[in-house]
């Protein structure tokens, strides 16, 4: 997701999430349009203790299960699923276990969207853990019924306003933040010319004003910026060709996993394959493992601590060291780390971190008051801080972030704030006008 730093308690930079959806992104506009009549069907009821027994909490979710994203957002149910069975393993919360479901699937579909958000409302489920669409179409419902939303932060920042509705590392979205990571890197690897490419649409485009923005500020040459990229372009020839003419060594991409792959071969055949590359997207192992030469030296900015600190550092990132547990012990055998089951998990703990909190008196408004005054939430290492009092409408100053870079057939973590895998990052220049790294910040997961 990246978008990132993002949402709460920090800068994002507009996009580094970016297309988790893949191919999602060429229906986007005709499936909307299609469910532009569509009934809005709001039930009515108070619901502050609805799903709540002596026992039990019961839980729903609504992800994009089947369609053509769901093997991008279907991993956030499953996240959210093993960190409950875990929870449930060890007594619950409170006295209660989790009960989870329903868990509704919207086919990747604005309508379908809708009708699971229509659905948990009359179902009274306590809360929705589990979010994960392209769309969220039933955003304007939950929020409605003030029902306690979490889940991966893949949409517009009005679907996800509002006290109730958490999103993964923060509900708000900074489009017009600098992405100071790619000039960052940029420096440290003495580029002098750099390239930015996009999709013409806005999920990209717009990703990549602050990456240029940010190669400006920091004196960088940009003489080959495009983000007129049609999607799903069957060649990349004419940009390289640019990038060649005009002595590029650098090339940032906001596209999605399948465009940079391609972008990387392109390079390679006109020669240029020992140019620097910084993606903002395809953090995948499988993905690694079937383009291991496309995606050699590749940089790739995370908003997150990477899976791999689990075996670089046990224990310094708890968070991260319990969900590999976790997955290996619940998920289904073979399932492979990921952001979006990853966000899943820190869902689910965000949820259960309010819980813990109210003791044997649950109910919605008191659960998200009780979010809602947290200044430096981590999911116990996960992510860099999130301030939950300002993170539904705005970010902070503080821009903390990981970056890992392809070595052969691994994701290895660089740069980093030692003893911590993140950099925090300034927001001016310093006296010798490059990027500024700042100490380490409090709360930092690894410091």
């Amino acid at each position: 997701m990246i978008r990132s730093s993002w949402r709460g308690g920090r800068h994002r930079p507009a996009l580094a999430s970016l297309f988790l959806f893949g191919t999602v992104l060429a229906t986007a506009s005709t499936l909307l349009t299609s469910c532009g009549n569509a009934p809005l069907v709001v039930a009515s009821h108070s619901g502050d203790l609805d799903g709540v027994t002596p026992t039990t909490i019961t839980v729903g979710a609504m992800a994009s299960l089947s369609g053509i994203a769901s093997s991008d957002f279907a991993p956030v149910v499953t996240g959210a699923r093993i960190y409950f069975d875990q929870l449930n393993a060890h007594g619950g919360v409170g006295g209660r276990k989790i009960v989870y479901r329903p868990i509704l699937d919207d086919g990747t579909s604005p309508n379908g969207d809708l009708s699971a958000a229509q659905q948990l409302v009359q179902d009274k489920v306590f809360a929705v853990v589990g979010v994960g669409t392209p769309f969220f179409t039933g955003a304007s419902i939950l929020q409605a019924h003030s029902v306690p939303t979490f889940g991966l932060q893949e949409n517009t920042n009005a679907q996800w306003a509002g006290p109730t509705m958490f999103g993964f590392g923060g509900s708000y979205v900074d489009y017009t933040a600098p992405v100071t990571q790619a000039a960052y890197v940029a420096e440290q690897n003495h580029a002098r010319r750099a390239a930015v490419l996009a999709y013409n649409i806005a999920q990209s485009s717009e990703g990549c004003i602050g990456v240029a923005d940010a190669l400006r500020r920091y004196h960088i040459d940009t003489p080959v910026i495009d983000t007129s990229i049609p999607y799903g372009a069957a060649t990349l020839d004419a940009d390289v060709t640019r990038m060649q003419q005009q002595g590029v060594d650098f090339v940032a991409s906001c596209m999605d996993t399948t465009g940079n792959i391609k972008l990387s071969e392109t390079l390679q055949q006109h020669g240029m394959g020992n140019i620097t590359q910084f993606w903002l997207d395809g953090y995948d192992q499988q993905t690694l493992d079937n383009n291991t030469a496309a995606m050699q030296g590749v940089y790739l900015l995370l908003q997150q601590t990477p899976f791999e600190m689990n075996t670089l550092a046990p224990g310094r990132y708890p968070g991260i060291d319990a969900f590999d547990a976790a997955l290996k012990r619940y998920a289904p055998a073979g399932t492979l780390p990921s952001t979006p089951a990853l966000a899943g998990w820190v869902s689910a703990d965000l949820f259960v971190t309010g819980l813990r909190s109210l003791g044997r008196s649950v109910t919605r408004s008191a659960l998200v008051a009780a979010i809602n005054k947290l200044t430096a939430y981590t999911g116990d290492g996960t992510i860099a801080p999130v301030d939950w009092t300002v993170a539904h409408s705005g970010v902070t100053q503080l821009n903390c972030t990981t970056i890992v870079q392809v070595r052969r057939r691994s994701f290895v973590p660089v740069y980093g704030t030692h003893p911590s895998v993140y950099t925090c990052f300034g927001s001016r220049p310093n006296k010798q006008g490059r990027v500024t790294v700042l100490p380490l910040q409090p709360g930092v997961p690894g410091s």
